[in-house]
């Protein structure tokens, strides 16, 4: 399986100003999804973070920013079980990457049994529609990623 992860992908100041970013939005804006709840941050994303990951999926395989999100995981029993991401026929990879760790479980697993512990910065590339992946269920504490989706082609 070809997983790409880079830690420091994010330092621990803006990891930590995205969940202040989160938690500073309205309720309306973020919205329930099974056992978690996304902010769409696509049009109101701070432009450091958009351009971070429009450079890494380029360096990847030339793909941009779908749409992305931060999410929120709280505890307990959030999680996802094994799933391949249903996104659009255009979305050509699929990343995470963890704002935080000072919670318990929510390790991002595969079919093929690799495990990636949550590390405070740290972003995972992978297919997403191809790889089947879950997330262990978070026990203690709340679990903050972005979850974004790319495409092939050129900036919107």
């Amino acid at each position: 399986m070809k997983v790409v992860m880079q830690d420091k992908f994010l330092n621990k100041n803006q990891c930590k100003d995205l969940i202040n970013f989160y938690n500073a939005q309205p309720d309306k804006y973020a919205y329930k999804f099974k056992t978690t709840f996304p902010l769409l941050i696509t049009e109101i994303g701070p432009q450091f973070l958009k351009d971070k990951i429009n450079k890494a999926g380029k360096a990847i395989n030339n793909s941009i920013i779908e749409w992305f999100e931060i999410v929120k995981w709280p505890s307990p029993n959030a999680g996802k079980g094994l799933h391949r991401d249903r996104t659009s026929a255009s979305t050509t990879l699929s990343s995470i990457i963890y704002l935080n760790d000072n919670y318990e479980g929510g390790h991002t697993y595969f079919e093929d049994g690799t495990t990636f512990i949550p590390l405070t910065g740290r972003a995972i590339f992978f297919d997403g529609q191809y790889y089947c992946h879950g997330v262990s269920s978070i026990s203690k504490g709340s679990r903050y990623t972005v979850a974004t989706w790319f495409m092939h082609g050129t900036d919107k």
